[in-house]
């Protein structure tokens, strides 16, 4: 019976009317591969901290370039 972690994202939205990207995580607990517990985690980046945003999110370049920045 093993315990994993695994973080995953579940949303990224754009949003242009704030020049921003909010993105969603999932932060899951699983025992032998079934999810007992689930907990979630946004956060909203702005164009000032696209570096951050291209560094914590995966796939970020498609989301940049979606946003217009």
């Amino acid at each position: 019976m093993a315990l994993t972690e695994k973080t995953i994202i579940k949303q990224v939205a754009v949003l242009p009317e704030q020049s921003a990207i909010n993105v969603q995580w999932a932060n899951q607990v699983l025992r032998d591969d079934e999810i007992i517990s689930e907990t979630y985690q946004r956060k909203a980046y702005t164009k000032e901290q696209q570096a951050e945003f291209e560094a914590e999110v995966t796939g970020a370049a498609a989301y940049v370039t979606a946003a217009g920045w």
